[in-house]
């Protein structure tokens, strides 16, 4: 991993401190002389005049360039090489130069110089839109956020919200509760104008709240709000929901009506709070995120065909595995949708429903219940002899087990839970049952899914890809004649301008990207025997599309780019911690 520029700052002033001559009895005085003069360090002015340049370039290389290039996928990786790199040079010939107040103007000039450097590209790139391009005349940007400020009053109450205490009325205008209503309103509209599908608030720090958004899975962040007037717009949303405003520590749900020139929008507000401060999701038609059929998921053809015939076999278990918000829900309540709900008896277990299926009986688990087990839940509805059980977790071993146990010659259950592939979900099931052979003679296939963007057609960019590319790929040369990448920008009267469909950032919605597996006999035995190297080569030899093959396809197809798969790909890769002992059996 990249040390961080503020921890480079840190390690960069210890190591001045332990290079001053009192640590090592001698070397450079405040006047350049003999050791015998005043150590420079002792100065009180001079630490404090090293200090504050280091900081304050640590502090923009890492709150604002990294995530500046982060967002316009300018190689972050090498150019917080390069921040480090310029740093470094400049604390070595700080050391080296034989004054603090000649080594002390380098130092500012090369931070200066990198600041500089990544700036003048930032604003030379294509990737970054006219009107994103940085400007550094102080009056225009002082208008500018002026003018930022204003529109945002200009806007005033525009929006109207009903809840189950009917329609929140507006205030009067130059009241306290006014500015209240227009700042939450501004938030919302801001997310509307992203396209963004759901908007998180959460305490920053003892002074600040932090908005997100999340548009096209990817979290972009508003401008930080002040404390106390962030837990005021919390409040409003939910005295507008109809919670209690004075419990700041409970969970609370609920669905209210947003009406916005004339047309409506639900709205479901979630509000929790903790040790750190409240929280509050805010997520835009929640049923209709999570109501998709099968075709509409991004199934590759004969991904859809080897589905298809494991939701026609209506036996075992199968597994339904993804990443956190990567679409797991949503491919769940597919696959119920697809068994007809009025000629089987079909339910869930969820901790939280997001939508409600005709003909199906939604089970909620509350974990607040006395004596409430959530694998003692599932075992209660297994018992019953239902065809379809669609369970949304698999929070804990009893769990597992009790889907082991269930009658699969007469009940299909399709069990949610975390994995970034296919064989990583058979491997967590396998791991939470205990018994690799109970495992395996329950199992009848799994589905592994994660979500990547789709380009915007309307500014999206073709190329010819390099042959070290293809080569990358794994595409034989000459297969791929094309490949697309996100533009961000289009051409109007000759001039470039941000795209009017995806707001500049190159991309517009999202959609699927499966590994699909029916198991067998044979390769429930090689489960038995935890062989999951064998299990893996029955998969290949089946030809069916891996997860990494999968998402090759929709690039070279154009329906994403590349540096996304790249992105998706790299998003499951974490630094494991070291594996702990296991307790002792009781």
């Amino acid at each position: 991993m990249l040390i961080s520029p503020v921890e480079l700052s840190d390690l960069l002033t210890t190591t001045l401190a332990q290079a001053a001559p009192g640590a090592v009895g001698g070397g450079r005085t405040a006047s350049g002389g003999s050791g015998s003069e005043a150590v420079w360090l002792m100065s009180p002015i001079k630490p404090i005049l090293l200090i504050v340049p280091l900081l304050g370039w640590a502090w923009i290389v890492s709150t604002i360039y990294d995530k500046d290039a982060a967002r316009w996928y300018m190689k972050r990786r090498a150019w917080n090489l390069t921040h480090i790199g310029f740093a470094a040079g400049a604390v070595l010939l700080f050391l080296a130069l034989p004054s603090f107040w000649i080594g002390w103007p380098v130092l500012v000039a090369l931070l200066a110089a990198d600041l500089i450097v990544y700036a003048a590209h930032h604003n030379r790139s294509s990737a970054v839109p006219e009107t994103m391009k940085w400007s550094f005349d102080l009056e225009k940007m002082k208008e500018a956020r002026a003018s930022r400020e204003a529109a945002k009053l200009a806007k005033g109450v525009t929006l109207s919200f009903k809840g189950p205490n009917g329609e929140v009325a507006p205030p009067e205008k130059g009241t306290p509760e006014y500015d209240i209503r227009v700042a939450a309103e501004s938030i919302i509209i801001d997310a509307i104008e992203a396209r963004a599908a759901r908007v998180e608030m959460v305490a920053a720090s003892e002074s600040s709240y932090q908005a997100n958004l999340l548009v096209d899975g990817v979290r972009q962040k508003l401008d930080p709000i002040p404390t106390q007037q962030a837990v005021t717009i919390i409040d409003f949303f939910k005295s507008a929901a109809g919670m209690d405003v004075s419990d700041r520590r409970r969970r609370f749900t609920k669905d209210i009506q947003m009406i916005q020139d004339g047309g409506k929008r639900a709205l479901r507000v979630v509000a929790s709070g903790g040790s750190s401060g409240m929280k509050l999701v805010l997520t835009f038609d929640p049923e209709d995120q999570v109501k998709l059929p099968l075709e509409d998921l991004g199934l590759l053809p004969q991904q859809r065909s080897e589905l298809d015939a494991l939701v026609q076999e209506s036996q075992g278990a199968v597994l339904v595995a993804s990443p956190p918000l990567g679409g797991r829900t949503t491919t769940l309540y597919a696959l119920i949708h697809a068994h007809d709900a009025y000629t089987s008896n079909v339910q869930t277990v969820e901790l939280e429903p997001q939508a409600t299926l005709e003909g199906v009986r939604h089970n909620v688990f509350n974990p607040l219940q006395d004596g409430a087990e959530y694998s003692t839940t599932v075992r209660s509805i297994l018992r019953r002899d239902p065809d379809i059980v669609a369970i949304g977790e698999l929070p804990d071993a009893n769990t597992a087990i009790e889907v082991t146990r269930a009658d699969h010659e007469r009940t299909r259950t399709y069990v949610g839970l975390k994995a970034d592939n296919g064989l990583a979900a058979i491997q967590t099931f396998v791991k939470a049952v205990g018994d690799p052979k109970a495992a395996a003679e329950c199992l009848h296939g799994v589905v592994a899914l994660k979500l990547v963007r789709k380009l915007c057609l309307n500014c999206r960019i073709e190329y010819a890809p390099s042959p070290e590319l293809l080569k990358k790929l794994g595409a034989p040369p000459g297969k791929i004649k094309k490949l697309y990448k996100k533009g961000g920008q289009v051409l109007i009267k000759s001039k470039p301008e941000i795209c009017p469909v995806c707001n500049g950032s190159g991309y517009f919605g999202q959609e699927g990207v499966f590994e699909v597996y029916t198991i067998n006999d044979e390769e429930r035995a090689m489960i038995a025997s935890n062989d999951l190297i064998a299990l893996r080569s029955s998969f290949r030899k089946r030809r069916m599309p891996s997860m990494q093959e999968t998402m090759i396809m929709k690039a070279a197809s154009g329906a994403t780019s590349v540096e996304e798969v790249a992105r998706v790909s790299s998003s499951g890769q974490r630094k494991k911690a070291p594996a702990k002992k296991p307790a002792p059996a009781t």
